[in-house]
């Protein structure tokens, strides 16, 4: 055993004792909190029912389809986003803003057009999944160096030769973390699904006993779920060490042209009227008590924006994003650069933030009311839960990709640790920084709507919750409407001053 996985071990150790303690010496009221020992227990009469072992292959299985599809969808999808670099300036803003979109709400759709079974939940989950793979595809594709394709055009390789023996090796590390953050989503939009809107599966098993009190089945569940989680995490970890190299490049080459601001219109205003026609088409199938159409939707909307409820309902949902998004950046960045200046803190930590990472979060809603009760303080950590350790992650990842000569000349300046984490690293972070807030952003707006949906009786994810409960598509489908193209427009800005600060 290495000492960093010692060290890890040590760890786990100590929340487990301190959990146990706090637990059995009374320090939290019963019914919070279960001591550890009684959800192993509880967890090992679970395991021996049929029942759990059928809930477990239902979530498994729908999780295995939709990230096979994910995979396959996303990377066809991303080689064609890479071709056609104009369009891709285009839906950048889109792609940036995905995850803020709060896919639960198609669910009524889904329902018409797939029917009352577990197939909504599979694509709720693909969903969740394809724009990671997409983006790691881009990010793969972006980050060959130049030197490798023309060195393919010297030997006269054909398209097929240069992608088979140059572009996919040398893309495989990004296309693996794509893949890896893909199977987490998936993970996510599937049990996510089935805690919110099933009748079967983990994620029901989660949410039926959270419903019914029973604390000790939720806790053994949960378990279960970190368990499973954390072996996965070591597979994929391993095998990414497997496919990890050095020959692709920290920047993004520069082959990509810059695309004119009346080419990006017309583009935009391509995908725009692309996305208006199978909102239309989709209408036209399900009919209105389904998903309600885009003018029908465009009307309300218009009707909405001038009621004072709308803008109350706003303004809680923006004050809980700030609160959640200045938790999530300042503490992420400030803990990431703490962990990134330490090698053995980063082979300490790393794993185990990808495992919390991965880990669902919505699962843990029944624990967040437990803790903080219904109301802005809840909301808020499902916010922070969600965004900071997404930040904390780039921050790691941004000081050990820095240039080595920095840290280097700062030694020799003989400067201290905080003299050389303000004057050089920070500075040397500024881009990823930046990615880190537009990311940040978009994945604590998701936490938000999602504690509004299920631990408030505010703001525009209560909204949402509201429609669906009592089938107003027309409302549903407008605050779906006002919620994406808030997130659209932060993320242009954001990417904006991305573009600016790498350029500088």
């Amino acid at each position: 055993m290495s000492r960093a996985t010692a060290i890890r071990v040590a760890i786990i150790v100590a929340v487990i004792v301190i959990l146990e303690m706090v637990c059995q010496l009374g320090w939290v009221r019963p019914g919070l909190l279960t001591p550890p020992t009684r959800m192993v227990t509880e967890l090992a009469a679970l395991m021996q029912t049929s029942v759990f072992w059928k809930s477990v292959w239902i979530s498994a299985h729908s999780i295995v389809i939709a990230f096979v599809f994910a995979v396959i969808v996303g990377s066809v999808i991303g080689l064609l986003l890479h071709s056609a670099p104009r369009v891709r300036e285009s839906v950048e803003p889109l792609i940036a803003s995905y995850y803020a979109l709060p896919f639960f709400v198609i669910y009524p759709l889904l329902i018409v057009l797939l029917g009352m079974n577990h197939k909504p939940i599979i694509l709720i989950g693909f969903l969740y999944a394809v724009m990671a793979m997409i983006i790691g595809v881009l990010n793969g594709l972006d980050r060959i160096p130049t030197v490798l394709r023309r060195t393919g055009q010297t030997y006269r390789m054909s398209g097929p030769q240069q992608a088979l023996y140059i572009s996919l090796p040398a893309a495989a590390p990004y296309i693996f973390t794509g893949g890896k953050l893909a199977f987490g989503y998936a993970i996510t939009g599937v049990l996510g699904s089935e805690f919110i809107l099933a009748d079967s599966g983990f994620g029901y098993n989660i949410a039926f006993a959270y419903n019914n009190f029973d604390d000790k089945k939720m806790y053994a569940h949960l378990l279960f779920l970190m368990i499973v989680i954390s072996l996965v995490t070591i597979l994929i970890y391993r095998a990414e060490r497997a496919v990890e190299h050095r020959s692709g490049t920290g920047r993004i080459s520069g082959d990509r042209a810059a695309a004119s601001r009346l080419s990006k219109f017309v583009a935009a205003g391509a995908v725009a009227l692309i996305l208006l026609v199978l909102w239309q088409w989709a209408h036209v199938v399900v009919g209105r008590e389904a998903l309600a159409s885009p003018a029908t939707t465009f009307a309300h909307f218009i009707t909405l924006v001038q009621t004072e409820q709308l803008w109350f309902q706003a303004t809680e949902t923006f004050k809980a994003l700030g609160l959640s998004l200045m938790i999530s950046c300042l503490a992420g960045a400030l803990l990431g650069a703490l962990i990134g200046i330490s090698p053995m803190a980063i082979k300490v930590a790393s794993p185990m933030l990808v495992t919390l990472y991965a880990l669902p979060k919505v699962t843990l809603y029944p624990l967040v009311l437990l803790f903080f009760g219904v109301g802005l303080a809840a909301k808020v950590v499902f916010g922070a839960m969600y965004g900071m350790i997404p930040m904390m992650l780039i921050v790691i990842n941004a000081i050990q990709s820095m240039n080595q000569v920095l840290p280097k000349t700062a030694r020799v300046l003989r400067l201290s640790k905080a003299q050389t984490l303000g004057t050089v690293v920070i500075p040397a972070m500024i881009p990823e920084l930046v990615t880190g807030i537009r990311i940040s952003f978009s994945i604590t707006f998701l936490g938000v709507m999602i504690g509004e949906m299920f631990a408030s009786s505010r703001g525009l994810g209560f909204m949402l919750m509201n429609s669906i409960n009592i089938n107003d598509t027309s409302t549903m489908m407008a605050v779906t409407m006002m919620v994406a193209i808030f997130a659209v427009v932060i993320n242009a800005s954001l990417l904006s001053l991305e573009h600016a600060v790498t350029r500088d």
